[in-house]
């Protein structure tokens, strides 16, 4: 036999083999080193195997119990130095409600002194301008303008400082937990 029978040394170290295939690798082992030197490695390795104690088995559901208690639990929050405070998170509403106020608020003078021009009757107009109602709407439009204009830009510096504030944050906002059954 010139062919080596490494596939079979396995099952001839364990007794496995028919005893037609025995005879065969018996047979082969006498005349191969190459497959006697694998038998005695693979005998030596059995050996070993035996002389070790087996290992505590630990069941599958108590292993995924291990796993799971290692992993991090759901949400990471941040420690409170790196949060930012109540007040920087509550500025986007707090500005929206200022800007609603007032724009109500012009949106009502300019409604009474419009009113009040057309109804003829002047004290309101009379002290608010001198030159009528033209140049008092010209005014409350400039005034409307630079409010939303105002708002726009207090909007966008938050924006840009809550996007500032959350990049150079080492610690991400949340963490995935591995969700797995066994």
């Amino acid at each position: 036999m010139t062919q080596h029978i490494l596939e079979w040394l396995p099952a001839y170290h364990d007794g496995e083999l028919s005893p037609s295939r025995q005879q065969q690798v018996e047979k082969h082992l006498l005349d191969c080193p190459s497959c006697s030197a694998e038998l005695r490695t693979l005998e030596g390795l059995s050996a070993l195997l035996k002389a070790d104690p087996l290992p505590a088995h630990t069941p599958p559901e108590r292993f995924a119990a291990q796993v799971q208690l290692r992993l991090p639990r759901g949400a990471a929050t941040r420690p409170a130095a790196q949060r930012l405070p109540g007040w920087v998170l509550g500025a986007p509403l707090a500005l929206l409600l200022v800007w609603a106020f007032l724009q109500a608020a012009l949106w009502i003078t300019s409604f009474l002194v419009t009113a009040d021009w057309l109804l003829g009757s002047t004290p309101l107009s009379a002290w608010l301008a001198m030159d009528g109602l033209p140049n008092l709407l010209g005014t409350l439009t400039i005034l409307n303008f630079f409010l939303l204009a105002g708002a726009a830009v207090l909007w966008a510096a938050w924006l840009a400082f809550w996007w500032v504030w959350n990049q150079n944050q080492n610690i991400p906002i949340t963490t995935h937990r591995l969700e797995k059954e066994y």
